[in-house]
């Protein structure tokens, strides 16, 4: 099955300008199957490598810093013929096409006097070997919105290749796209750190969660990377309508305190907000607490009765006067102490609440104290001795005296633990219930000091009255009418912002509700179908590559891929320390390669580019590497492209590779990548 590579690289060129006025630079072109450039250890071999990643604004992949990942001789100084010249100016030119057969030619500046390196120019055609007046144009990458945003490189890039880059969830619960330095650690092994274990490159700085599986989710197109991702936005949504809901819940209870209502049934969970008459407000009329949608009919109605007769006169009143004013004072001494007694209640709440809390607090450090003794008492350790020792009640902190010793049955710490979590329970519903009637308190304040309030001004309208002309209107019942009229509209205003809020709740309940339900029927436990068949496909190619290639540190038949990682494994564990250094790098030979022939084989999202800088590391066996290259070229047969950068000696390589397909590029014994570059 031919592949269609979503990526060729097709030219790289180097060009350095310098003070002196000699331009230095190479440029190596490419081939479908197995490119090979060999050079001396410094001959620059993997500053072209380098300079692909560089081009492709990835050299985030290799960490967080934006230093440029070139040596100084594209940036400082450069050496040839025992000489050296200052470096004024230089960039990378990168060709490259995709599976639909078109070019691109990619130039970024290493240095420049002017132009910022973050900035990219794309020649929309094969400029380097064939060079022509192409339409071009400019990006920008490593910035923010590199990979979103129309101007961005990245999302060019993408859409080039023919990849739809997903939305992944971050640790703080966010979403970014799965950016491309997470996934060129598939397609691009480099010589300093990138052979130390398996994906030791893949960036976690990116905050990306479980960074590791998403991008080989998504290398090998696993169904299951969809279904991962649906989840998490699901949980992402849970966690948004919770804060949604917490926010409506006090934004209620402000809308009730302003409006001097008290809320019976508040709920304290999203499932209780989805009960029948949660959050019901309650105001108090005629000395009872009423429900608001009563209330307001029947102040209403209070005040009808009350604009439907005239306004008396001073004289019609005058003899009920001094009894109402005397009647009114009897008021406010009743709302003094009603308001004294309330601040007491209170206090005492308070006082109950940060008795309960201490006893909160200290209970859970108990329960912690126990559950780390169980995971004592299951590992070996003889610790019942040393709980009792402490001779300290774990409920009431009290110390327990020499009677302990002589009890016939000592409680067992699963029974500790049990039975604080039962007293925490319990405290925990007792803290609630003293939240809710501190609640309740605080509206029953507010309105005693209203009510305060209101019998003093009507003290005030009283004695006016008694004071005004025989015929003048009556200062109190005008008070008293302006004051029902202004408690009905303030009520009514109220009244319909807190059924909006209670609605929200509500609503906002059902979707949680909803939500919730979704998230449990999506399953990502396990593998099944295609993902299975991938996988189980991996492990196969994996344990043939490392028999091939002369694995020893285990059985190959023990070596597996894991379904927890999908890395390489042994007894559940990721391979790592256990394995001789050489074993390591034939671990990492195996598992790239049989990644790129899954995705060939039953689809992927893969490049079908594979590069490797310097693979032969660790004095690893010439067989082995013999045999790594005739892996490599029968990938390369099959129609993808890899390109290696090695040191061997010429004759050993050429050895090595014998009669198989590939393209070698020799830099020369004792030879510099960038020379003088001659008008031709």
């Amino acid at each position: 099955m031919a592949l269609d590579p979503g990526l060729k690289i097709i030219a790289v060129r180097l060009v350095v300008e310098t003070v002196s006025g000699v331009q230095f630079g190479h440029t190596f072109t490419f081939q479908e199957g197995l490119n090979v450039i060999r050079g001396d250890n410094t001959s620059g071999k993997s500053t072209t490598l380098q300079a692909i990643v560089y081009a492709l604004g990835l050299e985030g992949m290799l960490g967080a810093s934006h230093q440029i990942p070139l040596p100084h001789s594209m940036t400082e100084k450069l050496a040839f013929d025992s000489e050296e010249f200052d470096v004024i100016e230089s960039y990378v030119e990168l060709e490259a096409a995709n599976k639909n057969g078109q070019f691109v030619t990619v130039r970024r500046f290493v240095k420049h006097p002017s132009v910022n390196t973050k900035l990219i120019n794309v020649a929309m055609g094969p400029a380097i070997t064939e060079p022509n007046a192409y339409e071009s144009r400019d990006f920008f990458v490593r910035r923010a919105g590199g990979a979103q945003r129309e101007a961005g490189f990245h999302h060019f890039l993408a859409d080039f290749i023919g990849w739809k880059l997903p939305n992944v969830t971050r640790m703080d619960g966010s979403e970014i796209p799965l950016y491309m330095e997470t996934l060129f650690p598939y397609f691009y092994v480099e010589q300093k750190h990138g052979w130390s274990g398996v994906q030791a490159r893949i960036p976690t700085y990116l905050g990306i969660r479980d960074v590791g599986k998403r991008s080989a989710e998504f290398v090998l197109r696993l169904q299951i990377f969809d279904l991962i991702l649906e989840k998490q936005r699901i949980s992402s949504s849970v966690a948004e309508l919770e804060a949604q809901w917490r926010q409506s819940l006090r934004d209620l209870g402000e809308a009730a305190d302003a409006a001097g209502v008290t809320l019976a049934k508040v709920p304290s969970t999203l499932k209780e907000s989805l009960e029948e008459d949660i959050a019901e407000p309650l105001t108090v009329v005629e000395g009872d607490w009423v429900a608001l949608d009563e209330a307001i009919p029947r102040l209403r109605d209070q005040l009808s009765a009350m604009m439907a007769r005239s306004v008396p006169a001073v004289r019609d009143v005058s003899t009920q006067l001094d009894t109402d004013v005397a009647a009114e004072e009897d008021a406010i001494n009743d709302r003094l102490v009603e308001v004294a007694v309330i601040v007491n209640q209170r206090e005492e709440f308070r006082r109950r609440r940060n008795q309960l809390e201490l006893r909160i607090d200290a209970l859970e450090a108990d329960l912690q104290k126990h559950k780390d003794a169980r995971t004592l008492v299951e590992l070996g350790a003889n610790f019942a001795t040393e709980l009792l020792g402490e001779n300290i009640c774990p409920t009431c902190h009290q110390d327990v005296h020499d009677g302990m010793d002589i009890s016939s049955h000592v409680m067992a710490v699963q029974e500790n633990i049990d039975f604080i979590g039962r007293e925490l329970t319990t405290l925990r519903s007792a803290l609630n219930d003293i939240e809710s009637s501190g609640s309740a308190l605080r509206v029953r304040e507010r309105s005693a000091r209203t009510a305060l309030i209101d019998a003093r001004r009507r003290v005030r309208a009283l004695r006016e009255t008694l004071v005004s002309a025989d015929s003048a209107p009556s200062a109190i019942d005008v008070a008293n009418r302006l004051q029902l009229q202004d408690r009905v509209e303030r009520l009514e205003e109220s009244g319909r912002q807190i059924a909006g809020l209670r609605q929200g709740l509500v609503s906002t309940a059902q979707h949680w509700q909803k939500q919730r339900e979704l998230l449990r029927s999506v399953n990502v436990n396990d593998l099944h179908g295609t993902d299975l068949t991938k996988i189980l496909a991996l492990e196969t190619y994996l344990r043939s590559q490392l028999v091939r290639y002369g694995f020893s540190s285990l059985s190959t038949s023990e070596v597996d891929i894991s379904r927890e990682t999908y890395r390489p494994a042994h007894e559940g564990f990721d391979l790592g320390f256990d394995l001789s250094a050489s074993d390591m790098i034939r671990v990492i030979w195996a598992y790239l390669m049989g990644i790129l022939r899954v995705a060939d084989e039953y689809g992927g999202n893969h490049l079908n580019l594979l590069i490797f800088d310097e693979p032969k590391q660790q004095d690893t066996a010439s067989e082995s590497y013999q045999e790594l290259l005739q892996e490599a070229a029968g990938q390369g047969a099959r129609g993808a492209q890899l390109i290696f950068a090695t040191s061997e000696n010429l004759d050993s390589l050429l050895a090595m590779l014998g009669d198989t397909a590939y393209h070698l590029q020799d830099i020369g014994a004792g030879k510099k990548l960038l020379r003088p570059i001659t008008s031709s």
